[in-house]
């Protein structure tokens, strides 16, 4: 064996790795000078040319090997979950763990002449922020992208997976379709009503809510892409004079309270004001015995870091801010809502975020050319990352129920609304009422 094999970029960056980690490396690793490590089958992390170290050693940690891998000057090849799993325990060290690593490889650096001045960030890369701009960055990838990746359903929170995980034939768009079914009985959706859906997406929730629950409804967005495929969708089903689409800020909603409320993954997009402003609208905008249904992303304790991720910020949720469930529970109770259920649905967004990334690995090629390399590559480490946020119990994801209680009047024994039972949906997700004109 010659000495460039065993000595090769490739054999430096796995030793580099099982000092850092005590283990040794579980997948294969390819470097742009020829050298290998492990089997050249399988998943495997390949080093593309002398940038993919250059960013990392100029910025070590998350936001360098991002960087390098948004660039196209790392891919990993295989299984990326495999790889990350192992790679994320790395990444997350202490700043002062990566810059001591990152001072014992400048000499590696020297000699393999990768060294030299920072190279200019990926076009992808912006400054955290909030508002529309935050949310047009996120959402306004292209409708047709989002299809390939989400399937017909069109839904972009995590399903409702229950009994059907694991059985044939129950698929991301059974999972889908089982959630909308859920969160419809959790608010008790009857004929007639009126359904406010915040964040509404392309329109899914209010459509099965139309179609089996004969409500009217309106939805809000910040997304022009959103607002203009949902409205197209609701015009298509012929149910235009039922639901609409707004393009505008739910706070400004002039024709409320509406007898139910639904805000689904819509807080982690606020910040801690506007998460507590977001529950005192919940309150205001419902009809005394209505029910809200917040479905919201939390961080758990072990995550705390992950709020400020480089990563999540600077590429993929410019404004990723996911709250607590306790703070959200006591600001419901503090904006006169009673908290009737909280359930937790961790494990269904981890195999919602497997579906997702197994759809845009197997049409990775269209991908690219719908939404370019770039915007892929980073579509691609938010799944991955996520998956593997749930799967740790960094983040978590809840339905909290509530309902706004009548005014206690004159008689305070007044009878408020109650019996409260958890629904639980059929595995097929589909409603057995019969569909309202």
């Amino acid at each position: 064996m010659t000495r460039a094999r065993t000595t090769g970029i490739a054999h430096q960056v796995a030793a580099f790795l099982k000092r850092m980690t005590g283990d040794a490396v579980e997948f294969g690793i390819r470097a742009w000078d020829g050298s290998v490590v492990g089997a050249e089958l399988g998943s495997a992390l390949v080093l593309k040319g002398p940038h993919a170290v250059r960013r990392m050693l100029w910025c070590p940690g998350q936001l360098g090997a991002a960087r390098a891998f948004v660039a196209g000057d790392i891919d990993i090849e295989g299984d990326l979950v495999t790889v990350m799993r192992q790679l994320g325990s790395v990444l997350g060290s202490s700043r002062s763990d990566l810059a001591r690593a990152a001072l014992s490889s400048w000499r590696l650096a020297v000699n393999r002449q990768v060294l030299g001045p920072p190279l200019r960030p990926p076009s992808g890369e912006v400054r955290p922020s909030r508002g529309a701009r935050a949310v047009r960055h996120h959402y306004d990838v292209g409708d047709d992208f989002y299809r390939l990746v989400l399937g017909s359903s069109m839904v972009y929170s995590s399903g409702y997976w229950g009994q059907g995980a694991g059985l044939a034939g129950f698929e991301l768009d059974d999972a889908q379709s089982s959630k909308l079914e859920l969160i419809c009985r959790k608010l008790d959706l009857q004929p007639g009503m009126r359904l406010l859906d915040l964040g509404c997406g392309w329109g899914s929730l209010l459509l099965h809510a139309a179609r089996h629950y004969g409500v009217d409804g309106v939805g809000v967005t910040l997304s022009p892409n959103q607002a203009r495929l949902a409205t197209r969708r609701i015009q298509e089903a012929g149910l235009s004079d039922r639901l609409q689409v707004r393009l505008q800020d739910y706070r400004a909603l002039p024709d409320g309270p509406f007898d139910a409320v639904a805000s689904v993954e819509m807080t982690q997009h606020l910040s801690r004001r506007g998460q507590s402003e977001h529950v005192d609208a919940l309150a205001r905008l419902v009809v005394p015995g209505g029910r809200v249904l917040s479905h919201e992303l939390c961080i758990l304790q072990p995550g705390r870091r992950l709020v400020r991720s480089p990563f999540m910020l600077r590429y993929a949720f410019p404004d990723f801010n996911p709250g607590e469930i306790g703070s959200s529970v006591l600001q419901a109770e503090r904006s006169g809502l009673e908290v009737l259920d909280v359930e937790n649905l961790r494990t269904d967004f981890a195999l919602t975020l497997r579906a997702w990334l197994d759809r845009l690995e197997m049409r990775h090629e269209r991908a690219v050319e719908l939404a370019g390399r770039e915007t892929v590559a980073v579509w691609r480490l938010l799944f991955a990352v996520g998956l593997l946020s749930y799967e740790a119990g960094l983040l978590n994801l809840q339905h909290m129920v509530c309902v706004r209680p009548h005014p206690v009047k004159r008689r305070i024994f007044t009878p408020q609304p109650g019996s409260y039972r958890r629904p639980v949906p059929s595995t097929t997700g589909v409603s057995e009422r019969v569909p309202v004109d």
